[in-house]
């Protein structure tokens, strides 16, 4: 009886013990296998089937019942139930003088295909900083995208049009101080970088629903790179917690941002359009494989950026201006290794600055001669990252934690819902 109510619920793991026939039989050992593989059965992994799972292993004994327990217990372990992304908030323009995300704005009002999905409930566009993209600066007084320190968020004091601009955003995606409690579930950035960064899907460690779709990006847009329509495509991790994450994504309950470059600040390229339009597309066909429950097919692991948190400041005299220039050789060279002894910058007078070998003898350098990282309110210098191995958080919607309905309230101007409200499933 308990194998029929799993099949009837979950299908496949239960046939695949009924065929078995005992759990000494070979369906009943790949049964296992499979499970410790974690491939299709992590679609199916929810503790309820694998709880029947073992007590049917349990009750027909044997060595292999216990390899099929083990196995379904680590499969419970490694899985992480989720709520669903009904509220999803794309935003764009934090830097008023990246124009590319609110061209993609633009153009999602239009057509909502390409960014709405069915299993998303309200979906958001808005220009985070209108007034800095009214006069196509970065900022009005500083960095927004530095304004998110949750002790930030509740100074009252700090009166900089950012400052006061964050806790509006915060307010209708958020609050951070109650994560659970975020009115976004996924709050998506989208950004541009003068900086040779291709198309780069940027994830914090607090949002495993973040790394988890930066990594099922990457493998869905992988053949058109090597068709050689797109870019490199590249995951970062960033370092940071979420009460230590400066960043307007850290508001939601999940969070991701997208990186396109190199483009110019203050102007608009139809190659660059094209790329944040497909970047953030295939970021909604994860988001609606999600929460729809189909089987992501993710590795247990993948190769990532991992940015350190540190950067390598460019040279400068007193009154901020460089004494130095990224040297031909580093420029242009995004995500390649750096080896220690070679060559960052150029000085005035024709010296050659090395890599010294401060963050270990190779690094990756990422956002090489960004043209924010001029300004010390953005921080100065290239980051550094490491390329590493890490495991890909196996998300899995649990109905019993999601919710519906719209966002509360609104964010002033540069706000608008997909579509309108005859969107589908957009109130």
């Amino acid at each position: 009886q308990a194998a029929r109510s799993c099949w009837h619920s979950e299908g496949w793991p239960a046939m695949a013990l009924l065929s078995s026939g005992s759990s000494r039989g070979p369906s009943g050992r790949a049964f296992a296998a499979d499970l410790r593989r974690g491939g299709r059965c992590r679609r199916h992994a929810n503790a309820g089937t694998l709880c029947t799972v073992a007590a049917l292993a349990a009750l027909i004994g044997g060595a292999a019942s216990l390899d099929l327990c083990r196995a379904a217990s680590a499969v419970v372990a490694s899985v992480l139930p989720v709520r669903a992304l009904e509220r999803v908030a794309i935003v764009c323009a934090t830097h008023g003088n990246e124009l590319t995300g609110e061209w993609l704005k633009r153009r999602a009002e239009r057509r909502p295909e390409l960014v709405q999905r069915p299993s998303i409930s309200s979906l958001k566009l808005l220009v985070a900083n209108s007034a800095a993209l009214n006069a196509t600066r970065r900022f009005v007084d500083e960095d927004l995208n530095r304004q998110f320190l949750a002790e930030s968020l509740e100074n009252m004091s700090l009166a900089s049009y950012e400052a006061q601009r964050a806790k509006v955003l915060d307010a209708c995606l958020g609050p951070k101080s109650f994560r659970e409690e975020a009115a976004a579930d996924f709050v998506v950035d989208l950004h541009t970088t003068t900086s040779s960064m291709g198309i780069t899907y940027i994830a914090e460690p607090w949002s495993p629903v973040g790394v988890a779709a930066a990594c099922w990006c990457k493998r869905q847009l992988q053949p058109i790179v090597d068709a050689g329509e797109l870019p490199e495509v590249r995951v970062v991790l960033e370092s940071l917690d979420r009460a230590s994450s400066p960043h307007l994504i850290s508001v939601g309950r999940e969070g991701i941002m997208i990186e396109i470059g190199p483009v110019p600040q203050g102007l608009l390229r139809a190659d660059a359009c094209r790329w944040m339009e497909v970047s953030t597309s295939t970021l909604m066909d994860f988001v609606e494989a999600l929460n729809s429950g189909q089987d992501l097919n993710q590795p247990r692991t993948a190769m990532v950026f991992r940015d350190i948190s540190e950067k390598i400041p460019i040279p400068c005299d007193a009154d901020g201006r460089p004494t130095a220039i990224f040297h031909p050789d580093l420029q242009g060279k995004d995500f390649e290794p750096l080896h220690k002894g070679d060559p960052m910058f150029s000085g005035l007078d024709g010296e050659v600055i090395r890599y010294d070998g401060e963050h270990g003898d190779v690094i990756w350098p990422i956002f090489v001669n960004e043209a924010a990282y001029y300004l010390r309110e953005s921080g100065l210098g290239f980051g550094v990252a490491f390329f590493e191995e890490v495991d890909v958080p196996a998300v899995v919607v649990d109905a019993s934690l999601s919710r519906r309905g719209a966002f509360r309230g609104g964010v002033g101007a540069g706000v608008r819902e997909a579509g309108g409200a005859a969107a589908q499933g957009v109130t």
